[in-house]
């Protein structure tokens, strides 16, 4: 990819100054940022924007190399998938700037990367390309020699896309993927850092991290290491937010516990009988591995385990592709799966039914025993002749309880 630089194309009045600002942080420093009319064709997309880090890696992962050579042939690469991500919100930004204009300037690098509005780069291009147009990207320009370190980039564009864009723009599993990435990985973030930059909880942050930690150990037990597009391909945001939630109240300590529910749980995951995988994982540990059958089903599907873990451990490239085509070899598995997950949710549900009339009856026991004796002789006539009225109801009920067990 042939070297830019924005700021000499400005001097050539090839890019030209607006009237517009954009208030950015920057280094904790807060103020306003002069707005430039950019033409297209000198800025490329950020190869590791947050939004298609899955998809980048799914293209990579199948043996392509981001050609930076050719900007155009990697324009349109990356430009197919912000497409992609969400096509719907696209094409409402697309359609308001053919009428309207770009209204939100983005935010580029002086080397001509988008750090922030890609969204509104694409709309640009696509109404170019579509409508014969010859519209301007305006966005501020950084300069990164200019202080700017790698952290500092990542942190202003974790701001503007996590801070002010809705929530429902960004991919779960993408979010996950970048939060590994840039927190756990390669480390360029703390959870504090990360939570300042992003406008969340230091809490929804610490469970963001565990989700996605949860995320890596299970793609290697479906031998998908570093495949993150499987796991978005897979939706698997729901299920591993389950798969927390039953880890969170186990004993991490006890390793060899710990490690047999967490392998049972990507197990009953890699090979589901049901479609609703967030729903089925939520099943198991609500009524088996918090249950009184728990080490009887963690001793009973050891086997199944196994035998998923090897078969996956056996393939060369796992995909989407390839987890079905183990799930049809592993049909028999999945039967006797099915039925031993089923059959011990059966078991909790029949015995907590059971336990019912015992449960109702330690409740009202301790009911009972609350009550301060030494106040009944206290209470005033009328107050006295009700509580005699709720005790002959009392025992007239404890003695229909006594017939019926042959009291």
């Amino acid at each position: 990819m042939t070297s830019v630089n924005l700021k000499e194309l400005i001097e050539q009045n090839i890019i030209q100054e607006t009237d517009g600002t954009r208030k950015l942080t920057i280094h904790e420093i807060t103020k306003n940022y002069k707005v430039y009319r950019i033409p297209t064709q000198y800025l490329h997309y950020n190869n590791k924007n947050g939004r298609i880090i899955s998809s980048i890696n799914k293209y990579e992962s199948e043996g392509n190399l981001l050609d930076f050579t050719d900007k155009e042939v990697y324009n349109n690469i990356l430009q197919s998938y912000i497409i992609e991500s969400n096509s719907n919100a696209l094409q409402a930004t697309k359609n308001n700037i053919s009428l309207f204009g770009q209204r939100l300037p983005g935010v580029v690098l002086n080397d001509g990367r988008v750090i922030d509005g890609n969204r509104r780069f694409t709309c640009v291009r696509l109404i170019n390309a579509e409508e014969g147009k010859n519209l301007y990207f305006e966005a501020v320009i950084l300069d990164e020699s200019a202080g700017l370190t790698d952290t500092d980039i990542k942190r202003l564009e974790l701001n503007l896309q996590h801070a002010e864009e809705r929530p429902v723009d960004y991919n779960p599993i993408d979010n996950l993927v970048e939060v590994y990435t840039v927190i756990v990985k390669d480390k360029l973030f703390t959870i504090e850092d990360y939570r300042r930059s992003t406008n969340k909880s230091k809490t929804e942050v610490e469970k963001m991290v565990k989700k996605s930690k949860l995320m890596v150990e299970f793609l290697k037990f479906i031998n998908a290491e570093d495949k993150f597009y499987v796991a978005r391909d897979l939706n698997l945001d729901g299920p591993l937010q389950e798969i927390m939630i039953i880890l969170n109240k186990e004993d991490a300590s006890d390793e060899v516990e710990y490690l047999r529910v967490k392998n049972a749980l990507f197990a009953a995951l890699a090979i589901p009988y049901r479609g609703d995988l967030t729903r089925h994982i939520r099943d198991i540990g609500k009524n088996i591995i918090k249950a009184n059958n728990r080490e009887e089903f963690l001793e009973e599907y050891e086997d199944i385990v196994e035998e998923v873990y090897e078969s996956f451990q056996e393939q060369e490239d796992v995909t989407k592709e390839i987890i079905r085509q183990v799930n049809t070899d592993l049909d028999s598995t999945k039967t006797t799966s099915k039925k031993l997950i089923e059959g011990k949710i059966a078991e909790t549900i029949i015995t907590e039914i059971q336990d019912q009339p015992i449960e109702s009856l330690k409740r009202s026991q301790t009911a009972l025993e609350s009550i301060d004796i030494d106040q009944l002789s206290r209470l005033d006539e009328g107050s006295k002749n009700n509580f005699r009225i709720l005790l002959k109801k009392i025992e007239t009920t404890t003695k229909l309880f006594g017939e019926k067990l042959g009291l």
